[in-house]
């Protein structure tokens, strides 16, 4: 796990191997729902976290507990999202 920087919204996932972006309305919904950037960093690093393709192109990651939804866009991945079982 390496935080470039909590301030930035970025945070490079070893697992994938690229650099994710968090928009504004994920660090607000992280606030809101209680869940750190290590914790998101944690879902996004496990081998045991399941990635589901959903119909509007966007990828929901989830290990039971958290689930974090991420938008490719144009060679850059996006957090859009992260809430609660």
């Amino acid at each position: 796990m390496d935080l470039r920087s909590d301030d930035s919204g970025e945070i490079y996932v070893e697992l994938l191997g690229r650099t994710v972006l968090l928009v504004p309305h994920t660090f607000q919904r992280m606030i809101e729902r209680g869940i750190t950037v290590e914790e998101l960093v944690g879902l996004l690093e496990s081998k045991h976290s399941k990635a589901l393709f959903q119909r509007n192109g966007r990828i929901r990651i989830t290990n039971g507990q958290i689930t974090a939804v991420i938008q490719l866009w144009l060679g850059t991945a996006y957090v859009v999202t992260v809430f609660r079982k």
